[in-house]
């Protein structure tokens, strides 16, 4: 029964997005008591798209949304998750409304503008903050996140015991404050949110944006970087805690709300020169990356800083566009970077937070004031009242 249910509730996704498009529909089962796999193939397209139903279903109780599938019917009928998700589809239903509504029209009207897309959209120092990521680079085939928050793993939501889901929830919307409310993910606050019995990492709040803005699920694979920087897959999350190495990340494959398939990778690691000097599996992994776009938002100042220069130079020599608020990369070093770069300016710069203060740049300042700015319409990083936050776009000039 529950075969013959995924398989329409994927030809539905696939007709409701494309409705001119004719559909022929394969069906694969994996035989671990758990995962079916559907395959569904488009003649109009030469790619296939895969969606795994258990793990979409998973993913819907992380999210709080409701579907009209039998697996996991004793949670979906359980008062904590209707409570969690009631209240949470109001919150989300505002911040899609007011917020990401006009990061949709600064991307629309400025972004897509000034920047040449590229297949990989870079975002170091990013936590779970696929949202903004995907909201501005939405033509990006991978997004490659690093954080120092650790991957975590899925929560049994197979045991018959549900007192565990008020704390889950709990921890779901706690970890959730400051990204809604300010645009960036606090480091202090991730620290507990995030390394807890509940919420054991970033996954959780990967799959519930992922979720919500509309994608499904293909596959979620725990992996690592070899010494030669090539992919290493594990065969448990659990496992993935375990192992001793620098490099512990998680590889999403999904389909967007476009029907484009598209991966996700985010590794948890130290981007500081002292670990990335020993972790050359991992910066052979980088360059290996090619041209990319680069995003940076609340990136505490870390690359203004000396011992940030690997990551930094990375950033510098293999990016076609930097994006960027002024926690990013200092101004200097674009301008004693061997490449010329054209800037666009948006918002307004002013002094740091009190937390950042000795960060000032007193030549971005000037260029801000010789050059004019745009208004963003949004206020986003630390300074994330309107008439106070900054963006820069980086293009690098051939």
């Amino acid at each position: 029964m529950l075969r013959k249910i995924s398989v329409l509730l994927v030809v539905s996704l696939v007709l409701n997005g494309c409705s001119e498009s004719s559909v022929n529909q394969d069906v694969v089962l994996k035989n671990d008591g758990r995962i079916d796999t559907i395959i569904i193939k488009r003649t109009d397209e030469k790619n296939s798209l895969s969606i795994d139903d258990s793990l979409n279903a998973m993913a819907n109780l992380m999210s709080g949304i409701k579907d009209s599938n039998s697996m996991y019917d004793f949670i979906k009928s359980s008062e904590d998750f209707n409570e969690f998700s009631k209240n949470f589809d109001k919150r989300w239903t505002t911040f899609d409304s007011t917020r990401l509504s006009d990061l949709r029209k600064f991307r629309n009207n400025e972004i897509s503008k000034l920047i040449n897309s590229q297949s990989t959209l870079f975002y170091p120092f990013s936590g779970p903050d696929i949202l903004h990521a995907q909201t501005f680079f939405p033509d990006a085939q991978q997004y490659v996140l690093i954080g120092l928050e650790p991957v975590g793993a899925l929560p049994d939501f197979h045991k018959q015991d549900t007192s565990f889901l008020k704390p889950y929830f709990k921890k779901i919307n706690s970890s959730l404050n400051a990204i809604l409310n300010f645009s960036f993910f606090r480091t202090e606050s991730m620290k507990n949110d995030l390394k807890n019995e509940e919420v054991d990492g970033t996954l959780h709040l990967l799959f519930l944006f992922l979720k919500r803005t509309g994608s499904q699920l293909s596959s979620a694979k725990p992996v690592t970087i070899d010494e030669k920087g090539q992919l290493e897959f594990l065969a448990s999350f659990s496992e993935l805690k375990k192992i001793n190495n620098p490099v512990k990340g998680v590889e999403i494959q999904f389909v967007d709300k476009d029907l484009n398939n598209k991966k996700l990778y985010y590794y948890s690691l130290n981007a500081a020169d002292g670990a990335l000097n020993t972790n050359e599996g991992f910066m052979t992994y980088l360059n290996g990356l090619g041209t990319i776009n680069t995003y940076l938002k609340g990136a505490s100042y870390l690359m203004h800083k000396s011992y940030f220069s690997l990551i930094r130079n990375v950033i510098l020599n293999q990016s076609q566009h930097v994006i960027q608020d002024d926690s990013g990369i200092a101004y200097r070093y674009f301008i004693n970077n061997k490449q010329t770069w054209k800037f666009d300016l948006f918002g307004q710069y002013e002094k740091p937070i009190r937390m950042f203060s000795n960060c000032y740049q007193a030549d971005l300042d000037s260029l801000y004031k010789k050059q004019g700015s745009k208004p963003t319409g949004f206020g986003i990083g630390y300074n994330f009242k309107d008439k106070n936050s900054n963006l820069l776009i980086a293009t690098i000039q051939k």
